[in-house]
């Protein structure tokens, strides 16, 4: 347990550059038309915050509001930009297609990467973007010594579920409650 803890402070000891550094040569061959950054929360600009936040009510804000969790502006705003927070974020002209919202933690003794969230523009789904980030999020787990990449999906978000089950070779995860009455899927990616 003490190993696990080390390499999880370790992970979160790493600079946004660091974590770049890992991803240079995939996105030199895969995404050079587009920026792609990694930042700490804490290193967002208020315009970034701004779009993070219209791009994640815009595709998620009427799913939480259905689920049994609802939707609380403020936790969520908090949850986004806690001090642990990561982003991988892919841009044109400063202005934020896609997103994935990450943290190194611990996940029932497990070192993870959990995937909080992953939003891509409407206009600019079904292009890759979401594809590449995840193939991206893959390296750094693998990079950091995480041992999976682990996420939650509401059980009616079937367009994510199948991205995520279908395109990304995810599975259910071993600490998914889906035999009890919620209605959400925790699904994993074992690196």
């Amino acid at each position: 347990m003490r190993k696990n803890q080390k390499l999880i402070d370790q992970a979160n000891k790493l600079s946004s550059s660091d974590l770049y550094d890992f991803l240079r040569d995939f996105n030199l061959n895969k995404l050079n038309n587009y920026q792609v950054e990694i930042f700490h929360a804490t290193q967002l600009t208020n315009e970034y915050q701004k779009q993070i936040i219209e791009l994640f009510e815009i595709n998620m804000k009427q799913l939480y509001e259905q689920s049994a969790f609802g939707y609380n502006y403020d936790e969520k705003r908090d949850e986004l930009f806690s001090n642990q927070s990561r982003y991988l974020i892919i841009s044109l002209a400063n202005s934020v297609l896609a997103f994935a919202h990450f943290r190194f933690d611990m996940d029932f003794g497990k070192r993870v990467l959990y995937l909080y969230e992953l939003q891509v523009n409407m206009k600019y789904q079904g292009q890759g973007f979401g594809q590449s980030m995840i193939e991206q999020l893959k390296i750094l787990c693998q990079k950091t010594q995480m041992s999976k990449i682990v996420l939650t999906v509401h059980k009616v978000n079937t367009k994510a579920y199948d991205f995520y089950m279908k395109k990304c070779q995810f599975e259910s995860d071993i600490t998914d409650p889906s035999d009890e009455d919620v209605d959400f899927i925790i699904l994993s990616f074992t690196v």
